[in-house]
């Protein structure tokens, strides 16, 4: 039973802190064309209390996301199957909160994941505390292991025979049009873009004379200049991609948010990417991921 009681204790916890991390991504001001605390950004259906609305309903369904993750024993395949019928609940109360706007499809998708995968970690340690304890680098490298075991194959069997499908999904049409992975190939991958790219650059602590807000900015240009980022695709085409990429780089290599005129730049780059309809929404879910993990290992 004291098992049992803890196992909830850090459900709670997790689900909490996922409720946080993507909190912390929705009001972070300015973020070119995304929704924040100042504007909407190239959404014209949402807006910052749309997404409020939208993450608040989203923290039970993590909870038993978690602890999926810690019943579900080791073959991690029949764990991600149990995943699925949770998270078209979780979207089903996300469309319930935000009268059927999509806001958080994506993050459903990769915090379910990485939070079945905490649970299932968990579950193998001897740790006897309520709270969840502060990851170590190998925590976390261990974590994103579970993933890519429990995600293996998922390209290829969630995109099997679309030749013989007249309608696709937004995805399907991605991947048949592109070769487009999205945010699957990602999480197939072990999402090394936080692991290689993100965290290290968290982890060295250059960052901490830093404001809070800054240091995310920076994390949002990383991951906006290297990630294959589908809501960009859908909206602009590869090129598009390839441009804010370019933008994002550029920012970055100008110094990111220790410019001087850094935010002047981001405004300026949020004019240009709303003329252009174009939302890095991808990069918006991964930065809630490293938020996440960030605080797990106590560097954020």
């Amino acid at each position: 039973m004291e098992e049992k009681n803890r196992a909830h204790h850090w459900a709670e916890e997790a689900a909490k802190l996922a409720e946080e991390s993507i909190l912390t991504e929705a009001v972070l001001t300015p973020k070119p064309g995304l929704v924040d605390a100042k504007d909407s950004g190239s959404h014209k259906d949402m807006d910052i209390f749309t997404f409020l609305r939208s993450a608040v309903s989203l923290r039970e369904g993590f909870k038993e996301m978690f602890l999926s993750g810690y019943h579900g024993g080791a073959d991690l395949k029949e764990l991600l199957k149990s995943l699925r019928p949770k998270g078209m609940d979780i979207e089903a109360r996300m469309f319930e909160a935000t009268k059927d706007i999509n806001t958080h499809k994506g993050i459903i998708f990769s915090m379910g994941l990485l939070l079945a995968a905490l649970g299932n970690h968990m579950s193998r340690s001897d740790y006897q505390k309520n709270q969840l304890p502060t990851f170590t680098e190998k925590d976390t490298e261990e974590v994103f292991q579970i993933i890519r075991s429990m995600t293996k194959g998922i390209i290829q069997s969630d995109f099997k025979n679309l030749n013989e499908k007249t309608l696709l999904t937004h995805g399907e049409r991605l991947y048949k049009e592109y070769g487009f992975t999205g945010i699957r190939g990602e999480a197939e991958k072990g999402y090394p873009v936080l692991r290689e790219k993100v965290l290290p650059v968290l982890r060295e602590g250059g960052y901490k004379e830093q404001s809070y807000d800054s240091r995310l900015l920076d994390m949002l240009m990383i991951l906006m200049s290297e990630v294959e980022d589908s809501n960009i695709v859908s909206r602009g085409g590869m090129e598009s991609l390839q441009y804010v990429r370019r933008s994002a780089d550029r920012f970055m290599k100008d110094g990111g948010m220790r410019n001087p005129t850094a935010l002047e730049k981001l405004h300026e780059m949020n004019q240009d990417f709303v003329k252009r309809n174009l939302s890095p929404g991808g990069s918006a879910d991964l930065l809630s991921l490293a938020v996440f993990l960030g605080k797990m290992e106590n560097i954020l």
